[in-house]
């Protein structure tokens, strides 16, 4: 395991919030190329106290992180936060809130969480890593004494060239910003009490049959080995193999009167058609060649 510890800083003297009250600060570390970088350990430190009380959430990603029109903090006018800290584009994530005051301390919350992130496994092929940081308050704010610290511990190892080129590709469309992300479906007691348990609800090809160990015959043609087998025709045997084959409605059971596997012990001839009893016998050339005809 080949490790290695990056340490960097984001010092500024004062940053200013634009019309919306964001301000985001970028800062890029290079990494060596040619790599799988494997993320294990990240810290971040706040070297002091600034001059008013603001909200900064911090992101690390293999390209820079791009704000999203989803809201922070809706009832604080706090609004573009980052991709949520599940989005493959993320390394890790962490939101908090300076205090001006040093008694009051600091409240902050990170993703992957502190007991996962001592032994993080996140992987990334990137020859560089982004620290990105949005900080947030009131409109056409200044904010003063801005300082961090930030330790990283990677373990890099060499890859097959093809598979590094890959992997930075797929990071690179990760990266690409979703401005906005719905990906959850509201659902009600009685959909999920009838459509998720018995999953027959949700219709398709299977049947309602159970096979009795004195009539198994019968489940598969209308026949009992009780009685004398009554004649069945050729076309509707068909008709039974088509009917285990139609998809039901959705609130409906499965199978119509057949079950979908039906065919597995019939007749070729009786599922597709008539087919020729004997192959038409291959005729070969004087080279070994076979002729077609």
């Amino acid at each position: 395991m080949a490790v290695s510890i990056v340490k960097e800083t984001i010092e500024l003297p004062s940053v200013t919030t634009d019309s919306d009250g964001n301000a985001f600060v970028t800062k890029r570390i290079n990494l060596k190329g040619g790599q799988r970088h494997q993320l294990l350990q990240v810290d971040m430190f706040s070297d002091a106290f600034p001059s008013a009380t603001y909200d900064v959430e911090t992101v690390i990603s293999a390209y820079p992180a791009i704000p999203t029109d989803m809201d922070y903090d809706p009832s604080g006018g706090l609004t573009n936060r980052y991709p949520a800290g599940g989005d493959n584009s993320i390394l890790f994530k962490q939101r908090r809130n300076e205090i001006f005051n040093s008694l009051s301390g600091t409240i902050e919350v990170q993703f992957p969480s502190s007991e996962i992130a001592a032994n993080n496994a996140t992987l990334f092929y990137t020859d560089h890593v982004y620290i990105n940081m949005h900080i947030m308050g009131a409109a056409d704010t200044t904010f003063s004494n801005i300082a961090y610290s930030f330790l990283m511990v990677l373990n890099d190892k060499n890859v097959p060239i093809l598979e590094h080129s890959i992997g930075v590709l797929q990071e690179s469309h990760d990266a690409m910003c979703a401005l906005i992300m719905s990906n959850g479906h509201m659902r009600s007691i009685s959909d999920l009490r009838g459509n998720t348990f018995p999953m027959w609800r949700y219709g398709g090809m299977r049947p309602e049959h159970t096979i009795t160990p004195i009539a198994a015959n019968s489940f598969f043609l209308d026949i009992d080995t009780r009685d004398a087998e009554a004649m069945v025709t050729t076309a509707a045997i068909r008709q039974s193999v088509a009917d285990a084959r139609t998809m039901s409605a959705f609130d409906s059971a499965f199978g119509d009167r057949r079950p979908d596997w039906l065919s597995m012990d019939l007749n070729q001839g009786i599922v597709a058609g008539a087919i020729r009893a004997d192959p038409v016998p291959l005729k070969y050339a004087d080279n070994g060649n076979t002729r077609m005809f």
